[in-house]
């Protein structure tokens, strides 16, 4: 597996890594009631941009 490779699967490993995170947040409240998607769709759209990117150069 050549570099970026493995900074794809790290990319990947984040995403979900964060989406368990805003989840466990949301749940807890400390996410304003109504605002978590708006949110979690800001964060992946991000970390999917930059797999797209990634995935190019290979």
């Amino acid at each position: 597996m050549n570099l970026v490779g493995h900074n794809i699967w790290l990319v990947e490993q984040l995403k979900i890594h964060m989406i368990k995170k805003l989840e466990e947040y949301n749940k807890d409240g400390f996410i304003v009631e109504g605002r978590y998607q708006e949110l979690l769709d800001k964060e992946t759209k991000a970390l999917d941009e930059r797999l797209e990117v990634m995935k190019e150069w290979l």
